[in-house]
C-alpha cells in the first residue's frame, strides 16, 4: 500500500488566535500553497483511493483543497486529531482494507513522530514535515500487525517543491 502523509497547510498563528483552536484555519496565503500544491499532487498521478482528514478545520481545508483537485471526496476521522500515533494508523487502515493508496491530512509533531517510527525501528528517524508537506511511504500489502520499522520512505516533498512540479 502507498500511504501519504500531508502536514495541514498554513494557519492562522496559534499565539493570537482567539477562540478554539480546533477552528483555527488556514490563512489567505495558507490556502494559496496548498492549491499550488494540490497541482503538484495531481500531476503525480499519486493512485489514491481514499483521502482522509483530521477534524480540525485547517486540516480539513487541506484535505478539501486537495480533494478538489484529485477529483476525489475526504472523509473525516478523529483518529487523525493531535495525538495520533501508530495505534491510530493501523485503525484508520484496518478501515480502509483494498485500498492501494491513502493520503491522511494532520498535524504535528505527529506525522513526523509516525513518519520516523514508520520507517526505523527501534529507534525512530529523525524527520520533519514543514506546513503543507506532503511524504510518500510504502507499506507491505497487507498492512503487518507491528507498523513500527515496516515502511520504505519514497520521498518528502516542501509545498513549494510540489508547486513547481504542478507548474
Amino acid at each position: 500500500m502507498r500511504l501519504y502523509l500531508m502536514r495541514h497547510g498554513p494557519a492562522g498563528n496559534s499565539e493570537t488566535w482567539q477562540g478554539d483552536d480546533r477552528l483555527r484555519p488556514l490563512t489567505g496565503k495558507g490556502q494559496q500553497k496548498v492549491r499550488a500544491a494540490a497541482e503538484g499532487l495531481k500531476q503525480l498521478d499519486l493512485g489514491i483511493d481514499a483521502l482522509v482528514s483530521s477534524p480540525l478545520v485547517r486540516a480539513r481545508q487541506t484535505g478539501d483543497i486537495v480533494a478538489r483537485a484529485l477529483h476525489l471526496d475526504v472523509e473525516e476521522q478523529e483518529a487523525l486529531a493531535p495525538g495520533f500515533g501508530l495505534e491510530q494508523l493501523a485503525s484508520l487502515l484496518a478501515s480502509h482494507p483494498g485500498a492501494q493508496g491513502m493520503m491522511l491530512f494532520g498535524h504535528e509533531p505527529d506525522f513526523s513522530g509516525v513518519i520516523g517510527q514508520l520507517i526505523a525501528e527501534p529507534h525512530p528517524a529523525q524527520v520533519e514535515m514543514k506546513k503543507g508537506a506532503c511524504c510518500a511511504l510504502d507499506l507491505p500489502d497487507p498492512a503487518p500487525e507491528h507498523l513500527a520499522g515496516s515502511a520504505t520512505l519514497l520521498w518528502l516533498m516542501t509545498p513549494r517543491q510540489l508547486a513547481l512540479i504542478g507548474e
